[in-house]
């Protein structure tokens, strides 16, 4: 069986340095591959976001300083994070058409959506969500002040979860099936924060959150600002 490859999707609005403490820890604890950053092309649940050109820009920004700083970590082997642009290509809003797309092109791999324990508690309001684990396994983080608690889940999403969830690592001798519990350490870095600081009157290169070529990036073109004409 091929090594897993990871898979983080999302608005990327900004990208920040927890969406790469949560790929850095899905790569060490789940000995994936590789992980996809897959940023969405236009959220159906969100409005409000900046277009997708230039959040697909930012992410890259911030893969480029975070490679720097695992070459200036003396890592070995090769980068293991990338930019997976395939929803902007195909303009899809859906998980499970990125999964149903992704396992036509890599049919011998297993794949592993990521998605915080937030995410988790609204499952029930993804679009074909009950098909999700015939394309994929799917890693859950305990995100800070958000563990998963599967009584506090809603009833069908519950008992779905707790059919699905392995304690094991027999997972990687499977494609897809399986619930994987993923521990992320306490980062409480949100995309949503970092917008109302920075409308608030915070310069982007003074979050710490932020990579500096994202936090330029943001600063050159206005982003987030009140008023920002």
């Amino acid at each position: 069986m091929l090594k897993p490859i990871g898979c983080l999707g999302g608005t990327f609005n900004p990208p920040h340095t927890a969406h790469f403490l949560l790929a850095h820890a899905a790569l060490e604890q789940l000995s994936l591959g590789a992980c996809w950053l897959i940023p969405a092309a236009q959220p159906w649940q969100k409005t409000g976001v900046l277009p997708a050109a230039h959040r697909l820009e930012m992410l890259r920004h911030a893969c480029a300083d975070d490679y720097l700083n695992w070459q200036a970590s003396a890592h070995t082997k090769a980068y293991p994070i990338s930019v997976n642009q395939i929803e902007i290509d195909n303009t899809l809003s859906k998980t499970i058409h990125t999964l149903k797309a992704l396992r036509l092109t890599h049919p011998e791999t297993p794949l592993v959506w990521i998605m915080g324990s937030d995410q988790l508690s609204n499952l029930a309001t993804w679009y074909e969500w009950q098909s999700l684990l015939d394309y994929a396994h799917i890693a859950v983080a305990q995100r800070a002040n958000h563990t998963v608690k599967p009584n506090a889940l809603p009833p069908p999403v519950r008992d779905f979860y707790l059919q699905h969830l392995t304690e094991s690592s027999n997972w990687r001798n499977h494609l897809n099936g399986c619930f994987i519990p993923l521990n992320l350490p306490a980062a409480a870095t949100s995309s949503s924060a970092i917008r109302a600081a920075i409308a608030n009157g915070v310069h982007a290169a003074d979050l710490t959150e932020l990579h500096p070529s994202v936090s330029k990036y943001i600063h050159a073109h206005r982003f987030y600002i009140k008023d920002a004409s």
